[in-house]
């Protein structure tokens, strides 16, 4: 039983995809099945895309946010995005956390015994100009 959780007892697991293709999604299956909290950063899906991701494991649930704006026109390939994956079978309350950025999934996990867990996907990429300074 989970009540007792520790941290120590969660395998998590962190996956910076740079994209789902076919092969991606079947590495990012099996990640899964080896881990109960799977952090993925740059799957470069739309917010249209996003419940895609909550279907690749019947085992775990999913949220997550898009890298880029659907108001932007996108020239070459999508980028960005965060995600969270967890085990639905572990006895945890699950609060997903608003962070208003499309660079940071949150997931705010507490058990019966007064446990919380604050698990943040981030997707920081490299800048080197001053308009990114406050997102960073």
């Amino acid at each position: 039983m989970m009540d007792k959780l520790s941290v120590s007892m969660l395998r998590f697991v962190s996956f910076n995809s740079r994209g789902l293709n076919s092969h991606k999604k079947s590495y990012l299956c099996h990640l899964l099945s080896e881990s109960d909290v799977l952090f993925l950063q740059e799957h470069w899906q739309s917010d249209k895309q996003l419940h895609d991701l909550s279907v690749l494991s019947h085992e775990h649930n999913a949220t997550g946010v898009c890298g880029f704006s659907n108001d932007d026109v996108l020239a070459g390939r999508p980028y960005g995005g965060s995600a969270i994956f967890w085990r639905n079978t572990l006895s945890l309350s699950v609060k997903l956390i608003v962070t208003n950025s499309r660079r940071i999934s949150a997931v705010l996990f507490t058990n019966t015994a007064g446990l919380k867990l604050l698990c943040m996907s981030v997707y920081m990429p490299y800048e080197n100009d001053f308009a990114s300074f406050d997102d960073f």
